[in-house]
């Protein structure tokens, strides 16, 4: 590069620009022709920054960057757990992320302790994950607030019986 040294920063490659037009400037006695290949230089060099950052793994710790990788391993236990979760009448899965959350399910809690489920007593709800998890607030979240940051999808293998039992009798 003619005119900017090498830099990631945007900032810097700003705060360069401006001092070479000023300096280079045809009304302060540069020519249009410098202008030009600044213009262009700085047009060149502000795409690969824009691009490095685009393309740049910007996360800042591990948690981060495991939200974005999808592990076939831990989906393949997701649906381990629900097969054994369908054999349960009248109880409603809720899958969140990579967590399964079950409720109205009080006759079946040995069995969910079984499977590796915990019980959340605030949300009055059986949970398992299969990630690593790290709490980032000491307050608690409700239901509502996980659902609307991660997504929910609900289960209710009752109604899934009932169609099964439909479909076998027609």
């Amino acid at each position: 590069m003619k005119w900017f040294k090498e830099t990631d920063k945007l900032e810097l490659l700003r705060k360069e620009y401006r001092k070479l037009v000023i300096k280079y400037h045809p009304d302060n006695g540069g020519s249009e022709d410098a202008i030009k290949e600044i213009n262009a230089e700085y047009d060149i060099l502000f795409k690969r920054i824009k691009e490095n950052f685009e393309h740049k793994d910007t996360y800042s710790s591990a948690a981060n960057k495991q939200k974005q990788q999808y592990d076939w391993q831990k989906d393949v236990q997701i649906r381990n757990i629900i097969m054994q979760l369908s054999r349960f009448k009248d109880i409603t899965v809720e899958i969140i992320g990579v967590w399964i959350w079950v409720s109205n399910c009080y006759e079946y809690r040995k069995e969910l302790k079984a499977l590796g489920f915990c019980w959340a007593g605030q949300k009055q709800m059986w949970y398992i994950h299969f990630d690593d998890y790290h709490k980032f607030s000491s307050k608690p979240a409700s239901m509502s607030y996980i659902r609307a940051k991660y997504g929910s999808v609900e289960i209710k293998f009752q109604e899934k019986q009932e169609e099964r039992e439909k479909l076998a009798k027609a």
